[in-house]
């Protein structure tokens, strides 16, 4: 995951905002060349390339388009990276796969688990990669989580909730149009619901709500999901509002309830791990050895520094008839843009390594994207639309 053999010939279709944060994040990598960038206004485009050439300001022109699938058929882009709207996903990258590209879609990579799945078979018959860019599981403190859970160093986990409480996006935006963006689960919950699969295991049981305002947008929704994992069933809460003023600080965290104690989870991009809870002093000594080895400094590599010391550092253990005591550790890694550039490019890069290696299996799947596609469709589809008037 942490290098790639290649230098690969990237186009980017769709220059917003992620595009331009994206140019930038993976312009370091020697595998990665910006070679083209499509969208619909010259100053968006030029915003793309400048970020990249910030970081490699000896590359050389990168091709312009109005149209993405103008991109797709040049013969020189190698893989296309699509940061359009959600509505756009699916197709784009049939074409593009037909074009013999490998395919990077942004989440959620299509309306519907269905058109995604479709793409995931076409890929296979044109030998292609194809993945979605869900970036969350390759953060340190995500795997650190998950282990923290599957080992029971604090018991089995009772109840999680995900509370989410973002910017609202601009009204006319593409987001609020449902039948661009999907809805906010489809759209923006896909990222935590790929979490949650990966800590708590398989939805078997899901229900979504959404609350609908005066100027017909849904800004606030949620969806209650049975997860289960090792035969144990496991009530997860998941809570989004794009509803908070521009100048007020945004509110993102896990909260994860345990038999004998807690994990909290801080941070869209995660900044802060904080563990309590009763453990023995051989478990208080496992926690402390492997939170130890949280890296600390951004680096694409961090997740499989984390990886390859898990057995190492947290083997599996028989449940303990010693004594516990009162434990608290709160773990905090500065630098949020750091971490959000270096998960992008462990994403990236691993991507590569699906290109390199056709039967490799990457941290994320594109089959896990369209379990959580399928799964925010669920919720969307169950999800109540309530009328202003009937909120009290």
């Amino acid at each position: 995951m942490i290098s790639s053999s290649f230098r690969y010939r990237v186009g980017i279709a769709g220059a917003g905002a992620f595009a331009e944060f994206l140019a930038g994040a993976l312009a370091p990598l020697p595998s990665f060349h910006l070679a083209a960038v499509a969208g619909r206004t010259a100053e968006k485009r030029q915003r793309v390339i400048d970020a990249y050439r910030r970081r490699q300001p000896q590359a050389g022109d990168v091709r312009e388009y109005r149209e993405a699938e103008e991109l797709i058929v040049d013969p020189h882009v190698d893989i296309v990276i699509l940061t359009t709207p959600p509505h756009l996903h699916a197709p784009l990258a049939e074409r593009a796969l037909e074009e013999g590209k490998h395919v990077l879609l942004e989440k959620p990579g299509g309306l519907t688990a269905e058109a995604l799945r479709a793409n995931i078979q076409l890929a296979a018959r044109q030998n292609r990669a194809l993945a979605v860019n869900l970036v969350l599981r390759y953060h340190p403190l995500a795997e650190a989580v998950k282990q923290l859970i599957h080992r029971t160093l604090l018991g089995p986990v009772d109840y999680a909730s995900l509370h989410n409480a973002v910017h609202r996006v601009a009204d006319g935006h593409w987001f609020w149009d449902e039948r661009q963006s999907g809805g906010i689960l489809i759209e923006h919950g896909v990222h935590f619901f790929e979490v949650g699969r990966d800590w708590f295991g398989e939805a078997i049981e899901a229900h979504g709500f959404a609350l609908r305002e005066t100027n017909g947008t849904r800004p606030r929704v949620g969806a209650t999901v049975i997860h289960q994992g090792n035969g144990r069933r496991i009530p997860v809460h998941y809570y989004h509002g794009f509803t908070m003023d521009p100048a007020a600080s945004e509110s993102t965290h896990w909260d994860i309830h345990t038999k004998r104690g807690r994990i909290v989870l801080e941070g869209w991009i995660p900044t802060q791990l904080s563990v309590s809870g009763l453990v023995s002093d051989e478990e208080a000594a496992c926690m402390d050895a492997w939170l130890d080895a949280i890296p600390t400094k951004p680096s694409a590599d961090a997740i499989e520094q984390l990886q390859q010391a898990a057995d190492r550092l947290l083997p599996p253990t028989k449940p303990s008839a010693a004594p516990r005591r009162p434990y608290e550790r709160t773990v905090v890694l500065s630098d949020r843009h750091g971490w959000y550039e270096a998960i992008a490019q462990a994403r990236f890069l691993d991507f590569c390594r699906l290109i390199e290696h056709p039967n490799a299996r990457t941290l994320v799947t594109a089959e896990d994207a369209a379990a959580d596609l399928a799964l925010a469709e669920t919720c969307t589809v169950t999800g109540k639309a309530v009328d202003p008037l009937d909120i009290r």
